[in-house]
Order: structure tokens, then C-alpha cells, then sequence
């Protein structure tokens, strides 16, 4: 992983842009008119051209842009850290829609702060940091922490994508919407049903 331009994103490869997130450059999309994604590997979609992906899908439906700050297996971490980093710093967007499978994943450095990457699951010392976490409360707080940040300092739509099995990053102040990475599109048609309704109604009541 590498910070660019103050935000956490992937290692340089064909795939990304130059901060290193599966969308077009950031220089390149319109802030005035776009929607933001974050989250992990539900948003990423790696399996499939870009243009196969729920948020390219769903941004090109709306007729906006989009961002797309989502980090393979960067959990809950990765999500706070760029969500903030990006609404202390640019336009706020039409809405946020929150795509995560692995929030309890752990990101790790050393000691000089040289790096930052994704656990090794494969660590002994890592599985039992895991296990601990999840006997004594503490992936219970950290959930409690991000759901207050969100409520208290997001003032723009969240819609958060529920995956079978998976924890939920959000649990209150936000519209969920059940999806399945494997059967995208009736997911991005309630997504963009639910995203242009909220923007009906916020332009009648002007």
C-alpha cells in the first residue's frame, strides 16, 4: 500500500490510478457531480473489467461521476482513514456508498512507521491478535467508534451494501441494501433508484 496526495491506496499497478484506486485519475472526475465509494474487496470487483463493476455500473446509470477509495482486504481501517481523509479535503459527493466483506481485517507496520499492509493470516501471532480481538470487545468497539464518527460528522446520504454472511460496518444512519458481488444489478438498480429519490426530494423541498 502508499500514500498519495494524503490518501491510502494500492500498490502501483496497471490496474489502478496514480493514488492507486480502481477508478479513473482523481484529477480526471468531476467533484461537482460525483458519488463515492469505500470500502474493500465488495467494492473492488477485481474479477472483472472495470466497466463490469458495481460503481462504474452504477455511476454511468446516474449520469455522475464517481471516486472509488476502496482497499483489497483494508477493512474497517482503510475505510475510516480514506473516508475522513477524503471529506476533510474534497467536495462533498451526491452520496457514499459503503461495499465491505472483511471489516475485522487488521492492517499492520513496524515500528518506524516504514510501511503499511494487510495482516499475514498465515502468522501465528496475527491469528491469535484475531481471536483475541473477537472474545474481548475490542472489534466491538472499534465498530462503535466508526458508527458514532459517521453519524456525527457525515451530513451526506450513506448507503451501506449488506453482504450474506458479513459483518455490518454501519448500523444505524444509513439505507441498506442487500448485495451479492456475484449478481451485481439488482442491487445497482435499487442503489440508483434510492440515490436519485433522495435527490427528488431534496430539490422539491428547495
Amino acid at each position: 500500500m502508499q500514500f498519495v496526495d494524503g490518501l491510502l491506496g494500492h500498490d502501483s499497478d496497471v490496474i489502478y490510478n496514480s493514488h492507486g484506486h480502481r477508478c479513473k485519475d482523481l484529477k480526471d472526475v468531476n467533484l461537482r457531480n460525483y458519488i463515492l465509494f469505500v470500502g474493500d474487496n465488495a467494492g473492488l470487483v477485481l474479477d472483472k473489467p472495470i466497466e463490469e463493476t458495481l460503481p462504474y455500473i452504477t455511476a454511468k446509470k446516474l449520469s455522475v461521476d464517481y471516486y472509488n477509495l476502496c482497499i483489497f482486504n483494508g477493512g474497517i481501517d482503510a475505510i475510516r482513514y480514506n473516508l475522513f481523509s477524503w471529506i476533510n479535503n474534497y467536495p462533498k459527493p451526491k452520496a457514499i456508498i459503503i461495499a465491505s466483506e472483511f471489516v475485522n481485517s487488521l492492517l499492520v507496520s513496524d515500528k518506524n512507521h516504514s510501511f503499511i499492509s494487510v495482516a499475514d493470516l498465515s502468522d501465528p501471532m496475527v491469528t491469535d491478535a484475531i481471536n483475541s480481538a473477537n472474545t474481548n470487545g475490542f472489534f466491538n468497539g472499534r465498530l462503535m467508534l466508526f458508527n458514532n464518527l459517521v453519524s456525527t460528522c457525515i451530513q451526506t446520504p450513506v448507503f451501506q451494501l449488506n453482504i450474506k454472511d458479513k459483518i455490518k460496518l454501519l448500523q444505524d444512519n444509513t439505507i441498506d441494501i442487500d448485495y451479492d458481488p456475484k449478481n451485481p444489478m439488482p442491487t445497482v438498480d435499487i442503489l440508483v433508484e434510492g440515490i436519485n429519490k433522495i435527490y427528488k426530494s431534496a430539490r422539491a423541498s428547495v
